[in-house]
């Protein structure tokens, strides 16, 4: 397979890629002197990618994974560096895309770790709530990446649903290889 010029394996990690966790179902939690974005996820192999990713970004260290009630709870460290990114998600007790919010692949890519999984009818990027403005936001992200998809609301999703061969296929470039046991929740 030949990867896209464009994609998550051509890009240099960034900080904004973290916003692909949020569509996924992430949580900022804000103190005075740092914020720190938390989620959790099903698998060990998603844990692993994602504490591992936020360890490449210098977010956290290698500790960053715990057991959770329903699955492994993965975590960046409390920093200063993450309260300006926190700010611009977080509105009073709400959470929501910021204004200007634009996906990077590398944010795909870390959205696909978090909540994307095979299904018989294509890829499914899963999404907290169909009402919200995030799951309208991840929607018309997908959109602008090339990668246009049906939404889901609870039966199914909710999430977004990219099911053509030719989107799938676009997906699989755009993520780049999968991650170590991800088996077939990563697209091929």
């Amino acid at each position: 397979m030949q990867f896209s010029l464009f994609g998550a394996a051509a890009a240099e990690a960034s900080l904004d890629d973290v916003d692909g966790v949020l569509l996924g179902g992430g949580q900022w939690v804000r103190s005075p002197s740092g914020a720190r974005l938390s989620v959790v996820v099903t698998d060990p192999w998603r844990a692993a990618a994602l504490a591992s990713a936020f360890v490449e970004r210098g977010i956290a260290d290698q500790q960053g994974t715990r057991d959770a009630e329903f699955g492994y709870s993965v975590r960046t460290d409390f920093s200063a560096e993450l309260l300006d990114r926190a700010a611009r998600w977080v509105r009073g007790a709400n959470q929501g895309p910021p204004p200007g919010f634009v996906l990077t692949p590398g944010g795909l890519r870390l959205w696909a770790i978090t909540a994307g999984r095979a299904e018989a009818a294509g890829y499914l990027l899963a999404t907290v709530s169909p009402d919200d403005a995030l799951h309208q936001a991840a929607g018309a992200q997908l959109a602008r990446l090339g990668l246009a998809a049906v939404s889901l609301g609870i039966r199914g999703g909710p999430g977004w649903r990219i099911s053509s061969t030719k989107r799938l296929r676009r997906l699989a470039e755009l993520l780049g290889e999968p991650p170590d046991g991800a088996g077939l929740d990563w697209p091929s």
